[in-house]
């Protein structure tokens, strides 16, 4: 009561109310004039110079700023009796007592570096001089200014020992990654993804803007924790977490157009009508290989690339990020946006992403959870559209993509590709993708020296595809004719779930007795896979603009399947480290693994792995090569590890009932009898890889020059692979039967060097990476030769598999018809004809070598000429910066691979490349480009799929990425109230040094039988981007 009459009495007195603002400011002022301005410059102890961005913070508060490019730093502070925190990367934390000064000035001392690193080594981490695995890190910044769908892709040269191949440049495509090697001949060579502990179901495929770190498990001994799921290796992704601090807001755009380089050179009208007459002058039945109907088609000179290829395609990317914290709690939340143009008709991808994690921790709690979805748009081209389009002679009328009629002249042959191409552009091929993860940690400190620790996490993908045809209309030009044939048009309505279970539990001890450290680890892992597949067809499109499977006539039973399967892991691990001054490292890991993938007797096995290491620069008579030599350790590993990647119910045989088997009771009943559709293998057990690894680490001059080096041996035994048994076996459907019959070997070297200097203003920091690895299948009982069915590098005449499994050769090595030349001269003919069965063969043909000395030319002369393996891979990164600028590149090579370029054989056999206006004729007697037969005469195989004329070295060397950027200066940055503003212009493969004729060298995926197959693939385009990246 009297606090209100005193106030009421301000109130109605004017001078008491102006005394009591009076007051009010005073006190503002007085608390103001607390704050005190701090100015300084932060250094380094090793050498004096300045470091920029390093990290100065009232402490105890949020109150913070970083130095700029000089090491100046002004900061405001309440208190000036306390202190101040100063931080930068590889250097020492310092704290300083305030005690009243404006000026205060540091040098701080540069931490143990590289070795000193912390790395991710699956159910925990480790120090980097304590690591006696083969495991490789790659921090967020290496791969942020990439602009790509593709995780994978921006890991291509950063990590020895990783091969990263891109099967195709569509939007949205991930790129196959394969660790030391191929590791399987029937299953999966694509590693183990492990996202915050979690296991993955193949690629996650997460945003780049989401990662903070990513770690690459590479020997057995470190992959072994994570038992069969890591046969392949193990690719360890730590997301971005909360940090403590005040709420820090990060938003990145950028928008960017592709080009596309040269493609494969095609005739003009001109040169193509030339090139008809010659093949009509000189082929046998004078064969006309693209006839001119109507007159008027004279007049085009159409270039049909054009209708499929589109150049300046935009890509947009907008990323958000926020996070903050408290010293017990802190969170980060991700969102993102990409959407990328297809610079092929009928092609693209969008995607949204979204990440939300928090963190907590008390004196003996931990937990960590996060959620994260994606919703991804795609739209796929018709494969092998290119080809498609460059079937048609560039005097062949225009096609119209939107209209529901298309013109033939009805001779069949080269104008079928009219209608081919007409579907292709007509096609709609859109594939929607929803993914949802979510994951749990929880630990508890139970004792000192003990902890328990749970984890959970689930995953659910659901796939929608919808492929529409639609109906039109061939109108025959010679006679106006017309036709709709309702099987050139189609629906086709495909969905996909998978649902993912994942749950450990671990228990972790670590102890320090005097100089002996211990830790161990037991864990038990559960894992449950599902999978649900429903696919429905049908043809004959009633009306263009219904575009559901109920809209169509033809075949209502055209098509139909549903398929499904589950599958379950559980893993028993335990794990002991031990190391003595950090001077003797040893580590002792041993699996168990159950499989329902394999029958009740075989399901469980042992995996076991030792690894050891010596800090030999810890040693006492080390100390006199310090600091130019300060860092040597060797280390060395064994491990075993089990692989179940094959398909499921291989020990179960499938029957179904069968039109093929009737019964008939003469009772006027008919009964169809059941055949075996695929046999059952229940002896069939676990692949096992056993891995040997040695490796040194060094550091030169403080560190500031690391090598890391190893050397591998893999050894594959037991390989599983469908053996096809004879006929008279009575399978059904399927004639194969899954055994245990392949061994093989991976052996390799790898190299990876960093080197990192101040020089002056500038910072400097350069990556090399050298990975080579030979593949070699040593045993493969069953087979002499297993020929890859799916690695037929043309279509239609000449089509034969390239690619094969054989005994005492890698992976996928090309067996090849061997040429030499071309017949030139009668006298040439008829030597060729004496000596060999091509009594057909005829002046301008091929030259077959008869490599098996029999006198005929058979299957039994293709011989080794290559594979698309490799003989070693390189990696250069390099990091510049100098005050407000900053500049990166990657640069990625390959040397000693081999590609089949179909791309060129196809456009041989369709007539159209430019090179065969200097095909051989007797008015070019010495042209080494064969003479174009057609389908002039039987038999006729100079552009066959199966020779070694369309073998090209594959080497080649590109810039995957090149950065410029600016950062606004710090004094600039505070006076208009943000943290940070960089602007930076980014360049993706923008120069590619080859000596290969096809679109892009880069040539693979993921199938062992494909790679190296240039078959018209979706060509990689260069991309440059403008961006601007700001933090509040």
């Amino acid at each position: 009561m009297k606090i209100k009459k005193n106030m009421n009495s301000l109130v109605t007195r004017p001078k008491g109310a102006l005394l009591l603002m009076l007051l009010l400011l005073l006190g503002v002022n007085n608390l103001k004039a607390q704050e005190t301005t701090i100015n300084g410059t932060v250094l380094s102890a090793e050498d004096g110079l300045p470091l920029p961005g390093a990290n100065v913070v009232e402490k105890g508060t949020n109150n913070g700023v970083v130095t700029d490019f000089d090491g100046n730093y002004s900061i405001k502070v309440s208190n000036t009796s306390g202190s101040l925190n100063f931080s930068y990367i590889g250097y020492k934390r310092k704290t300083v007592a305030i005690n009243g000064k404006t000026t205060i000035n540091v040098n701080i001392e540069v931490d143990a570096s590289e070795l000193e690193e912390v790395v991710v080594i699956g159910y925990g981490t480790v120090k980097k001089k304590e690591l006696t695995g083969a495991v490789a890190q790659v921090k967020a910044e290496a791969i942020e200014n990439f602009v790509s769908s593709d995780l994978a892709s921006t890991l291509q040269g950063q990590i020895a020992g990783v091969s990263v191949v891109s099967g195709s440049g569509a939007p949205g495509e991930s790129s196959s990654i394969q660790i030391r090697g191929v590791t399987s001949l029937s299953g999966t060579n694509t590693p183990l993804f492990v996202v915050d502990g979690i296991p993955q179901n193949g690629d996650p495929r997460l945003s780049p803007n989401e990662i903070e770190t990513i770690d690459v498990l590479k020997d057995a001994a470190s992959t072994a924790v994570y038992g069969t799921r890591g046969a392949a290796g193990v690719i360890l992704i730590t997301t971005k977490k909360g940090k403590e601090g005040k709420v820090s807001v990060t938003f990145d755009t950028s928008y960017g157009i592709q080009r596309l380089g040269e493609g494969v050179p095609l005739m003009n009208t001109q040169d193509q009508l030339s090139f008809n007459l010659n093949v009509f002058d000189y082929t046998v039945n004078n064969f006309d290989p693209g006839p001119v109907n109507n007159p008027e088609w004279l007049n085009n000179d159409n270039k049909f690339d054009d209708y499929v290829l589109v150049d300046n395609a935009a890509t947009t990317q907008h990323n958000l990020n926020i996070t903050g914290g408290s010293k017990d709690f802190s969170y980060n939340a991700v969102v993102g946006y990409f959407n990328q143009e297809g610079t092929l008709i009928n092609s693209g991808f969008k995607r949204y992403n979204a990440r939300a994690s928090t963190s907590y921790s008390s004196d003996h709690w931990r937990i960590n959870g996060s959620i994260a979805f994606s919703l991804e748009d795609r739209s796929v081209t018709s494969e092998g559209l290119i080809v498609n389009a460059q079937r048609y002679a560039p005097y062949f009328p225009e096609v119209d993509p939107d209209s529901d009629v298309v013109f033939t002249d009805g001779s069949g042959g080269v104008t079928t590709p009219l209608n081919i191409l007409a579907s292709a552009l007509k096609k709609k091929d859109n594939r929607n993708s929803d993914r949802i993860n979510g994951s749990l940690s929880v630990s508890r400190d139970l004792t000192k020296s003990l902890s328990f620790t749970s984890r959970v996490g689930t995953a659910i993908v659901h796939n929608i595809r919808n492929e529409f045809v639609p109906r039109y209309e061939v109108i025959d030009i010679t006679d106006n004719s017309s036709e709709v044939d309702p099987t050139k048009s189609w629906v086709l309505n495909n969905t996909t779930r998978t649902t993912k279970f994942s749950w450990d539990g671990s228990l972790n001890y670590s102890k320090k007795f005097g100089n002996h450290n211990v830790n161990a680890l037991t864990t038990l892992s559960l894992d449950e896979d599902s999978f649900e597949n429903f696919t429905a067809y049908k043809q004959g499109v009633a009306n263009n603009n219904i575009e559901i499977l109920n809209g169509t006539t033809v075949n209502p039973d055209a098509y139909n399947q549903l398929d499904n399967y589950k599958r379950s892991l559980i893993g028993m691990l335990g794990r002991v480290r031990y190391d003595y001054k950090g001077k003797y490292l040893l580590q002792g890991v041993i699996r168990r693994d159950g499989s329902s993938k394999f029958a009740p007797g075989n399901r469980w096995g042992v995996f076991p792995s030792v690894s050891a290491g010596w800090n030999i620069s810890d040693e006492n008579f080390w100390e006199s090569l310090d600091p130019i030599f300060n860092a040597f350790k060797i280390r060395a590993s064994y491990g075993e590890i089990g692989n179940d990647s094959f398909p499921d119910y291989e020990y179960a045989s499938t029957i179904e009932q069968s039109r093929d088997y009737i019964f008939d009771e003469n009772d006027g009943d008919v009964n169809f009898g059941t055949a075996v559709l695929s046999y059952a293998n229940s002896n069939v057990k676990w692949e096992t890889s056993v891995s040997k690894n040695v490796g040194v680490d060094l550091g030169f001059f403080n560190n500031k020059l690391t090598l890391t080096a190893d050397y591998y041996d893999t050894q594959k035994e037991d390989m599983l692979f469908p053996v096809t048994l004879p006929g008279s076996a009575g399978a059904y459907y399927d004639n194969s039967l899954t055994l245990n019959v392949g061994d093989m070997q991976n052996t390799g070297f790898e190299l990876a060097a960093t080197y990192r200097t101040d020089i002056g203003k500038s910072k400097l920091s350069v990556n090399a990476t050298f990975s080579k690895n030979e593949n070699e299948i040593t045993k493969m009982a069953g087979a002499d030769l297993i020929y890859n069915s799916n690695s037929t590098l043309i279509s239609g005449d000449g089509a034969s598999a390239v690619s094969v499994l054989a005994e005492g050769y890698e992976v996928g090595s090309f067996f090849l018809y061997e040429t030499n030349g071309v017949i030139q001269d009668q006298e040439t003919l008829d030597e060729y004809r004496q000596f060999n069965s091509r009594s057909n063969a005829q002046l301008g043909d091929l030259i077959y070598v008869d490599t098996s000395g029999d006198g005929d030319i058979s299957v039994a002369d293709r011989t080794y000429k290559g594979s698309a393996l490799p003989d070693f891979e390189i990696g250069f990164n390099l990091n510049w910066m100098y005050k407000n600028f900053d500049m990166s590149m990657n640069w990625f090579g390959t040397v000693g691979s081999e590609i089949l370029n179909g791309t060129r054989a196809a456009t041989y056999s369709n007539g159209r490349h430019q090179d065969l206006v200097n095909m051989w004729t007797p008015n070019n007697p010495t042209s080494n480009i064969p003479l174009y037969q057609g389908n002039s005469k039987s038999g006729s195989a100079n552009y066959v799929g199966t020779t070694d004329y369309w073998l090209e070295k594959g080497d080649y060397l590109r810039l995957k990425l090149i950065t410029l950027g600016y950062t606004l200066p710090q004094d600039v940055s505070d006076k208009i109230g943000i943290s940070k503003l960089r602007v930076y212009v980014t360049g993706q493969n923008p120069i590619t040094i080859t000596n290969y004729k096809g679109y892009d060298p880069e040539v693979g995926g993921s199938n062992v039988a494909r790679r190296g197959l240039d078959v018209s693939r979706y060509p990689v385009s260069a991309l440059y981007t403008f961006g601007v990246k700001l933090t509040f």
